[in-house]
Protein backbone atom coordinates (compact mmCIF):
# COMPACT_ATOMS: atom_id res chain seq x y z
CA UNK A 1 0.00 0.00 0.00
CA UNK A 2 1.85 3.26 -1.00
CA UNK A 3 2.04 6.04 1.33
CA UNK A 4 -0.85 8.89 0.90
CA UNK A 5 0.46 12.16 -0.26
CA UNK A 6 3.93 11.38 -0.77
CA UNK A 7 6.44 9.89 1.87
CA UNK A 8 6.24 13.02 4.09
CA UNK A 9 2.84 11.93 4.39
CA UNK A 10 3.70 8.28 4.90
CA UNK A 11 6.43 8.74 7.73
CA UNK A 12 5.16 7.17 11.19
CA UNK A 13 7.08 10.03 12.63
CA UNK A 14 5.42 12.57 11.06
CA UNK A 15 2.41 14.49 12.34
CA UNK A 16 0.60 12.74 8.97
CA UNK A 17 1.59 9.64 9.63
CA UNK A 18 -1.22 7.81 10.92
CA UNK A 19 -3.58 10.40 8.59
CA UNK A 20 -4.58 9.96 5.06
CA UNK A 21 -4.30 13.94 3.99
CA UNK A 22 -5.66 13.47 0.66
CA UNK A 23 -8.77 11.59 2.25
CA UNK A 24 -9.26 14.08 4.74
CA UNK A 25 -10.01 17.26 2.53
CA UNK A 26 -12.34 14.96 0.57
CA UNK A 27 -14.31 13.72 3.48
CA UNK A 28 -14.21 17.68 4.68
CA UNK A 29 -15.61 18.88 1.51
CA UNK A 30 -18.52 16.16 1.87
CA UNK A 31 -19.17 16.72 5.58
CA UNK A 32 -18.93 20.25 5.92
CA UNK A 33 -22.40 21.62 4.50
CA UNK A 34 -20.74 25.73 4.37
CA UNK A 35 -17.97 27.08 6.62
CA UNK A 36 -20.35 29.29 7.87
CA UNK A 37 -21.71 26.94 10.14
CA UNK A 38 -17.83 26.63 12.28
CA UNK A 39 -17.65 30.66 11.84
CA UNK A 40 -21.15 31.87 13.43
CA UNK A 41 -20.47 29.26 16.47
CA UNK A 42 -16.98 30.49 16.75
CA UNK A 43 -17.99 33.93 16.75
CA UNK A 44 -20.73 33.75 19.22
CA UNK A 45 -18.24 32.05 21.42
CA UNK A 46 -15.90 34.96 21.01
CA UNK A 47 -18.96 37.25 21.73
CA UNK A 48 -20.33 35.89 24.59
CA UNK A 49 -16.63 35.49 26.53
CA UNK A 50 -16.12 39.54 25.53
CA UNK A 51 -19.35 39.93 27.12
CA UNK A 52 -18.86 38.00 30.24
CA UNK A 53 -14.86 39.52 30.66
CA UNK A 54 -16.49 43.42 29.87
CA UNK A 55 -19.54 42.29 33.16
CA UNK A 56 -16.29 40.79 35.18
CA UNK A 57 -14.25 43.60 35.29
CA UNK A 58 -17.15 45.92 35.87
CA UNK A 59 -18.34 44.18 38.53
CA UNK A 60 -15.05 43.77 40.09
CA UNK A 61 -14.48 47.36 40.62
CA UNK A 62 -17.36 47.70 42.84
CA UNK A 63 -16.86 44.56 45.57
CA UNK A 64 -15.18 45.76 49.05
CA UNK A 65 -15.18 41.87 49.63
CA UNK A 66 -12.16 40.33 49.14
CA UNK A 67 -13.32 36.78 49.01
CA UNK A 68 -15.41 37.41 46.24
CA UNK A 69 -13.02 39.72 44.84
CA UNK A 70 -10.57 37.00 44.46
CA UNK A 71 -13.24 34.63 42.78
CA UNK A 72 -13.85 36.96 40.38
CA UNK A 73 -10.22 37.07 39.25
CA UNK A 74 -9.98 33.00 38.44
CA UNK A 75 -13.38 33.19 37.11
CA UNK A 76 -11.76 36.41 35.09
CA UNK A 77 -9.08 33.81 34.15
CA UNK A 78 -11.51 31.43 33.31
CA UNK A 79 -12.65 33.76 30.35
CA UNK A 80 -9.77 34.87 29.17
CA UNK A 81 -8.66 31.29 28.78
CA UNK A 82 -11.48 30.01 26.58
CA UNK A 83 -11.90 33.32 25.00
CA UNK A 84 -7.74 32.98 23.37
CA UNK A 85 -8.64 29.22 22.90
CA UNK A 86 -11.75 29.77 20.63
CA UNK A 87 -9.68 32.47 19.17
CA UNK A 88 -6.28 30.40 18.48
CA UNK A 89 -7.87 27.63 17.21
CA UNK A 90 -10.40 29.34 15.39
CA UNK A 91 -7.54 31.13 13.53
CA UNK A 92 -6.64 28.14 11.78
CA UNK A 93 -9.67 25.31 11.48
CA UNK A 94 -12.08 28.04 10.38
CA UNK A 95 -9.66 29.28 7.13
CA UNK A 96 -9.13 25.54 6.69
CA UNK A 97 -13.31 25.06 5.90
CA UNK A 98 -12.77 27.85 3.72
CA UNK A 99 -9.47 27.61 1.81
CA UNK A 100 -9.82 23.55 1.89
CA UNK A 101 -5.75 24.15 2.27
CA UNK A 102 -3.38 20.61 1.73
CA UNK A 103 -1.35 20.08 5.34
CA UNK A 104 1.33 18.26 3.86
CA UNK A 105 1.83 20.89 1.38
CA UNK A 106 1.16 24.29 3.85
CA UNK A 107 3.07 22.56 7.05
CA UNK A 108 5.09 20.14 5.56
CA UNK A 109 7.51 20.34 8.74
CA UNK A 110 4.28 19.96 11.16
CA UNK A 111 4.58 23.35 13.03
CA UNK A 112 1.35 24.21 12.74
CA UNK A 113 -0.04 20.92 13.71
CA UNK A 114 2.31 20.79 16.77
CA UNK A 115 0.99 24.78 17.54
CA UNK A 116 -2.75 23.50 17.21
CA UNK A 117 -2.11 20.22 18.95
CA UNK A 118 -0.56 22.47 22.10
CA UNK A 119 -3.24 25.08 22.03
CA UNK A 120 -6.03 22.34 21.70
CA UNK A 121 -4.07 20.50 25.39
CA UNK A 122 -3.35 23.75 26.53
CA UNK A 123 -7.16 25.11 26.97
CA UNK A 124 -8.95 22.27 27.29
CA UNK A 125 -6.82 21.08 30.35
CA UNK A 126 -6.72 24.90 31.58
CA UNK A 127 -10.24 25.36 32.53
CA UNK A 128 -10.81 22.14 34.13
CA UNK A 129 -7.57 22.86 35.93
CA UNK A 130 -9.08 26.47 37.03
CA UNK A 131 -12.37 24.67 37.93
CA UNK A 132 -10.63 22.60 40.54
CA UNK A 133 -9.26 25.84 41.91
CA UNK A 134 -11.83 27.42 42.11
CA UNK A 135 -13.66 25.15 44.27
CA UNK A 136 -10.89 23.97 46.16
CA UNK A 137 -10.27 28.04 47.06
CA UNK A 138 -14.38 28.12 48.08
CA UNK A 139 -14.31 25.18 50.00
CA UNK A 140 -11.51 26.26 51.97
CA UNK A 141 -13.46 29.39 52.37
CA UNK A 142 -16.90 28.16 52.92
CA UNK A 143 -16.09 24.76 55.41
CA UNK A 144 -12.48 26.92 56.81
CA UNK A 145 -13.28 30.38 56.71
CA UNK A 146 -10.85 30.90 60.40
CA UNK A 147 -7.89 28.84 59.35
CA UNK A 148 -6.05 31.78 57.19
CA UNK A 149 -6.13 35.73 58.26
CA UNK A 150 -7.23 37.28 55.14
CA UNK A 151 -8.77 36.19 52.09
CA UNK A 152 -6.52 35.49 48.93
CA UNK A 153 -5.88 38.49 47.53
CA UNK A 154 -5.61 39.99 43.81
CA UNK A 155 -2.27 39.14 43.44
CA UNK A 156 -2.24 35.97 44.62
CA UNK A 157 -5.07 35.03 43.04
CA UNK A 158 -3.46 35.91 39.75
CA UNK A 159 -0.19 34.35 40.83
CA UNK A 160 -2.22 31.16 41.14
CA UNK A 161 -3.95 31.78 37.79
CA UNK A 162 -0.49 31.93 36.03
CA UNK A 163 0.76 29.10 38.04
CA UNK A 164 -2.57 26.75 36.13
CA UNK A 165 -1.21 28.72 33.06
CA UNK A 166 2.46 27.61 33.25
CA UNK A 167 1.73 24.20 34.42
CA UNK A 168 -0.54 23.05 31.15
CA UNK A 169 1.99 24.88 28.73
CA UNK A 170 4.36 22.29 30.13
CA UNK A 171 1.67 19.33 29.48
CA UNK A 172 0.89 20.46 26.22
CA UNK A 173 4.64 20.89 25.30
CA UNK A 174 5.59 17.22 26.10
CA UNK A 175 5.09 16.40 22.59
CA UNK A 176 7.05 19.04 21.12
CA UNK A 177 9.83 17.37 23.58
CA UNK A 178 9.57 13.89 22.68
CA UNK A 179 6.64 12.59 25.15
CA UNK A 180 3.89 11.51 22.57
CA UNK A 181 2.92 13.33 19.12
CA UNK A 182 0.08 15.64 17.75
CA UNK A 183 -1.26 14.18 14.65
CA UNK A 184 -4.04 16.00 11.94
CA UNK A 185 -7.06 14.46 12.84
CA UNK A 186 -10.47 13.88 10.53
CA UNK A 187 -11.56 15.84 9.14
CA UNK A 188 -8.58 17.01 8.35
CA UNK A 189 -8.88 20.40 9.92
CA UNK A 190 -7.05 20.36 13.38
CA UNK A 191 -4.59 18.35 15.10
CA UNK A 192 -4.61 16.62 18.79
CA UNK A 193 -2.83 14.19 20.58
CA UNK A 194 -2.23 10.21 18.87
CA UNK A 195 -4.07 7.36 20.07
CA UNK A 196 -1.54 4.76 19.33
CA UNK A 197 -0.25 1.91 21.25
CA UNK A 198 3.01 2.58 21.81
CA UNK A 199 4.86 3.85 25.57
CA UNK A 200 5.07 7.39 24.40
CA UNK A 201 1.56 8.42 23.17
CA UNK A 202 -0.26 5.95 25.83
CA UNK A 203 1.83 7.53 28.80
CA UNK A 204 1.07 11.14 26.94
CA UNK A 205 -2.75 10.17 26.87
CA UNK A 206 -3.31 9.06 30.40
CA UNK A 207 -1.82 11.71 31.90
CA UNK A 208 -4.19 13.96 29.85
CA UNK A 209 -7.29 12.13 30.58
CA UNK A 210 -6.10 11.05 33.99
CA UNK A 211 -4.97 15.18 35.22
CA UNK A 212 -8.49 16.14 33.41
CA UNK A 213 -10.68 13.15 35.24
CA UNK A 214 -8.99 13.73 38.84
CA UNK A 215 -9.76 17.52 37.99
CA UNK A 216 -13.34 17.19 37.50
CA UNK A 217 -14.06 14.82 40.51
CA UNK A 218 -11.70 16.85 42.95
CA UNK A 219 -13.99 19.91 42.09
CA UNK A 220 -17.26 17.60 42.17
CA UNK A 221 -16.27 16.64 45.94
CA UNK A 222 -15.38 20.32 47.01
CA UNK A 223 -18.64 21.97 45.38
CA UNK A 224 -20.67 18.65 47.32
CA UNK A 225 -18.90 19.65 50.47
CA UNK A 226 -19.44 23.49 50.20
CA UNK A 227 -23.53 23.38 49.33
CA UNK A 228 -23.80 21.11 52.01
CA UNK A 229 -22.16 23.14 54.73
CA UNK A 230 -24.05 26.36 53.58
CA UNK A 231 -27.40 24.59 53.19
CA UNK A 232 -26.67 23.52 56.69
CA UNK A 233 -25.52 27.15 57.48
CA UNK A 234 -28.75 28.85 56.00
CA UNK A 235 -30.87 26.53 57.92
CA UNK A 236 -29.13 27.45 61.57
CA UNK A 237 -30.67 30.19 63.28
CA UNK A 238 -27.38 32.13 63.94
CA UNK A 239 -26.63 32.91 60.80
CA UNK A 240 -29.33 35.12 60.30
CA UNK A 241 -26.85 37.92 60.85
CA UNK A 242 -24.33 36.30 58.68
CA UNK A 243 -24.62 37.31 54.61
CA UNK A 244 -24.52 34.28 52.85
CA UNK A 245 -26.06 35.61 49.66
CA UNK A 246 -22.74 35.95 47.70
CA UNK A 247 -21.50 32.79 48.84
CA UNK A 248 -24.27 31.09 47.56
CA UNK A 249 -23.90 33.21 44.32
CA UNK A 250 -20.30 32.28 43.79
CA UNK A 251 -21.13 28.23 44.98
CA UNK A 252 -24.27 28.70 41.80
CA UNK A 253 -21.23 29.63 39.12
CA UNK A 254 -18.81 26.66 40.65
CA UNK A 255 -21.97 24.39 40.41
CA UNK A 256 -22.73 25.13 36.28
CA UNK A 257 -18.95 25.26 35.92
CA UNK A 258 -18.53 21.94 36.98
CA UNK A 259 -21.38 20.55 35.14
CA UNK A 260 -20.91 21.93 31.81
CA UNK A 261 -17.01 21.05 32.41
CA UNK A 262 -18.29 17.38 33.07
CA UNK A 263 -20.98 16.76 30.07
CA UNK A 264 -18.07 18.22 27.54
CA UNK A 265 -14.87 16.85 28.65
CA UNK A 266 -15.44 13.26 30.54
CA UNK A 267 -17.11 11.39 27.91
CA UNK A 268 -13.79 12.14 25.74
CA UNK A 269 -11.63 12.18 28.88
CA UNK A 270 -13.03 8.30 29.75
Amino acid sequence: MEPPNGSAAGRSDTCFGVFNASDGRDNAQNSITSPWFSTAFGLIGLCSNLFALCVLLSSSRKLSSRARSSFLVFLCGLVVTDFMGLLVTASVIIPYHFIKFTWTKVDPGCHLCNFLGFSMVFFGQCPLLLGATMAGERFFGINHPFSRSTSISKRRAWSIVGLVWGFSCLLGLLPVLGLGRYTLQYPGSWCFLTLLPDTGNVIFCLLFALLGIFSVLLSFIFNTVSVVTLCRVYHDRESVQRRRDSEVEMMVQLVGIMIIATICWMPLLV
